[in-house]
């Protein structure tokens, strides 16, 4: 039967009717996960194709489609069981061993990624999107000069892909290549003149090579892109710590937060600013809206714990050191700072207990 309403609701409530009455039909089951899809309602859609694969366990592209949709929700260990069970299936799918490489890659499974791109490069010796794959799995694995070779396969078979002149020289900033990554991202920028990524990496780059009136022109470019970029105000902050313009790096740090209030890395580096100023009250106060940002992140308590010290305010140095260890009881440094202060602690104690007693 075909469904020639374009409502969606309407759409998707004659799918069900017709499911209900004929629930063999697996075409019915795609369509409707499909109009689900349109619509971004992920979980609805993995359960249509749940309830195809109790129809038809085989059904391959039921078994693809909620393999995409787990790892799009990062259940990467179920989105690896569904592209598996489908590549059992269909043994000679490029799209099934691309999917499975990423997944692997999303893990950190070098070997298990490699196996599986390899399966697909035989399949398609041709395809850019999976150099561009293979390049990003070297790159994970900080092997910077075989994810460059694989960046240059993509780009011959297509030179019109911005992403991967952008990975290319992420790549090359990496191995401190300032200088070509520079020439990679102004072929990145030909291709997409308004392409933020490609212009902050382009700016970082400049602010490397310690070639700061270009990085600034480069940052000033990304504000005509879009000025509402909260990363390209980060970046551009500790481009001027880095030509030693601290004011208009502190500046830059208040102009990020302003954008985006609840991300934590513009409090923590103002923060630091701060305490190479020793202007401990303020930084304090950075470090603090940090960890309400991130309340189980041990290197901000740390650095609270540090600038406490800093203000000779032992006993919430301590309290602060013991949260940090609660939250990451492996840090070596941690313990080793900790227990000083609190012996400190105990040493002022004892010693005004003496003056105490005398008096």
């Amino acid at each position: 039967m075909e469904i020639k309403n374009n409502n969606p609701k309407d759409r998707k409530d004659e799918f069900f009717d017709l499911i209900s009455k004929d629930p063999a039909n697996e075409t019915n089951y795609l369509e409707l996960g499909k109009l689900f899809i349109a619509e971004q309602d992920y979980k609805n859609a993995l359960d249509i194709y749940e309830a195809l694969l109790k129809v038809n366990p085989l059904n391959s592209q039921a078994l693809i489609n909620a393999g995409s949709i787990h790892f799009y929700f990062q259940n990467i260990n179920k989105s690896i069981d569904y592209y598996t069970r489908a590549s059992e299936i269909e043994s000679k799918s490029f799209s099934i061993y691309l999917n499975l490489g990423n997944a692997y890659a999303e893990l950190g499974d070098f070997k298990h990624a490699m196996n599986n791109y390899t399966k697909a490069l035989k399949l398609e010796p041709k395809s850019a999107a999976l150099y561009n794959a293979i390049g990003l799995l070297y790159q994970d694995n900080k092997d910077y000069l075989s994810a460059i070779v694989n960046y240059d396969k993509s780009i011959e078979i297509d030179s019109k892909d911005a992403e991967t002149f952008i990975n290319k020289a992420s790549a090359q900033m990496s191995m401190h290549m300032y200088r070509e990554a520079v020439k990679t991202l102004k072929k990145a920028l030909e291709i997409d003149p308004l392409n933020m990524k490609a212009q902050i990496c382009l700016a970082n780059s400049y602010s490397s090579m310690r070639d700061f009136v270009n990085a600034e022109k480069a940052f000033n470019q990304c504000y005509k892109i879009d000025a509402s970029v909260y990363q390209a105000y980060v970046c551009h902050a500790i481009s001027y710590s880095d030509a030693n313009r601290i004011d208009m790096a502190i500046s830059k740090y208040k102009e990020a937060i302003k954008i985006g209030p609840q991300y934590p890395n513009a409090y923590i580096l103002l923060g630091n600013i701060y305490v190479d100023q020793k202007k401990y009250p303020e930084a304090l106060d950075c470090y603090k809206k940090a960890a309400q940002i991130q309340p189980n992140d041990a290197k901000t308590f740390t650095f609270i714990g540090n600038t406490y010290f800093m203000l000779n305010d032992l006993e919430n140095a301590i309290y602060t050191y013991r949260t940090a260890l609660k939250l990451n009881d492996k840090s070596t440094e941690n313990k080793l700072v900790y227990i000083e202060i609190l012996q400190e602690y105990i040493n002022r104690k004892e010693a005004n207990d003496k003056k105490a007693l005398k008096a």
